[in-house]
């Protein structure tokens, strides 16, 4: 069994899946509490089940970029989850996250909101495989990047974007089960205007 967490956006996500299905799921839309919330989330998810956390075998964590308290949550439970177990803990990024629940050919641009007016941004192919170094941009530079090539995503109001105000946590558990998609380290990604810190590949 595996679980993915995800606190770093809107609300309070958390999956338990096996190889080629999900058993359980919750999507909290929350906005503030998740330290609070997060950990008898998990546990009573677990136990829905008829399940423990010794049956945990790897853990997936949103890393980010988003809110910073959010993150941090996430993040500090996944790594004390791996810790205690001693099972491998992994990073998706919010881009491919938000991107995994969009379908078809196309290239996608995935927007994050900042929450101070602009957009965290990131080109990713259909594979959900960056294209472009993340980005923290206004709306007027953002349009700069738009072709017919392109579908908007994100957790934003933007023109023809296809708004997802929490990820799709079903989709992100099949970009998981593809094993297709490339994973991180389970270290927080920030972007600032001017500084942008990538998440490091993970070693499988």
């Amino acid at each position: 069994m595996n679980i993915l967490i995800d606190t770093s956006t809107f609300g309070c996500n958390i999956a338990l899946f096996s190889d080629n299905k999900i058993l359980a799921s919750i999507q909290e839309p929350i906005e503030r509490g998740h330290a609070e919330t997060l950990v008898p989330l998990y546990l009573k998810l677990i136990q829905s089940i008829n399940k423990t956390p010794q049956d945990i075998e790897n853990i997936y964590t949103i890393v980010g970029p988003g809110s910073f308290t959010g993150l941090r949550v996430s993040l500090t439970t996944a790594q004390f989850i791996g810790f205690s177990l001693s099972k491998p803990v992994y990073g998706i990024t919010g881009f491919q996250a938000f991107s995994a629940h969009v379908s078809g050919d196309k290239n996608r641009l995935v927007l994050i909101d900042t929450k101070r007016g602009d957009y965290y941004c990131q080109i990713l192919d259909c594979n959900h495989k960056q294209i472009a170094e993340a980005q923290c941009l206004s709306a007027d530079k953002v349009i700069k990047l738009l072709d017919d090539n392109i579908v908007i995503t994100g957790d934003v109001d933007f023109e023809k974007c296809v708004k997802q105000p929490m990820i799709n946590i079903k989709s992100v558990v099949e970009m998981i089960q593809s094993g297709k998609i490339e994973l991180s380290k389970p270290e927080a990604f920030y972007i600032r205007d001017a500084d942008v810190s990538q998440p490091k590949a993970a070693t499988l």
